[in-house]
């Protein structure tokens, strides 16, 4: 059982169970990809997973910067948001529930430029259909550009 009290199918102790889990992370990776062309819009990758963690890439060019020359607020705020919600994803069983964002707070700690854009997402806590998930983006040189809090909603299909 999980902190939520679920049955967690997927990750176990045996190497089927490991690969189950895996082909789990695959099927979130091309659901985003499929399901959601604003990933594709903006260019964001999920490029790697983990149990309850989430790596997500964005090369910011031109068509992401503000009229001040800066990556646009709006940019850092979705690539938080999706790190964190890829983040919460890696903890279902495949395919059984997805996440609606209904709230989140973004600190914008420093101006981006163009190059790439990490969004490290991560479940800090959750609780039944409600879950509390932490992300850093940071620019090409490592330094914090923003740094988000989100509570998500657990829907189960």
């Amino acid at each position: 059982m999980n902190r939520s009290g679920e049955e967690e199918r997927d990750a176990g102790g045996d190497a089927g169970a490991a690969s189950a889990f895996e082909e789990g992370w695959r099927e979130i990776i091309e659901d985003r990809a499929r399901h959601a062309p604003f990933y594709r819009l903006l260019g964001m990758e999920v490029v790697e997973l983990s149990r309850g963690g989430a790596t997500i890439k964005l090369e910011a060019g031109p068509g992401h910067l503000d009229e001040n020359g800066t990556v646009h607020r709006g940019v850092l705020f979705a690539l938080a948001d999706a790190a964190s919600g890829v983040a919460l994803a890696t903890l279902f069983h495949r395919g059984s529930r997805r996440v609606v964002t209904v709230e989140m707070k973004v600190n914008f700690m420093a101006p981006a430029g163009e190059g790439t854009l990490t969004g490290c997402g991560r479940v800090a806590a959750e609780d039944g259909d409600v879950a509390v998930c932490e992300a850093e983006v940071r620019d090409s040189r490592g330094a914090l550009v923003a740094l988000s809090m989100a509570t998500f909603m657990k829907i189960r299909r």
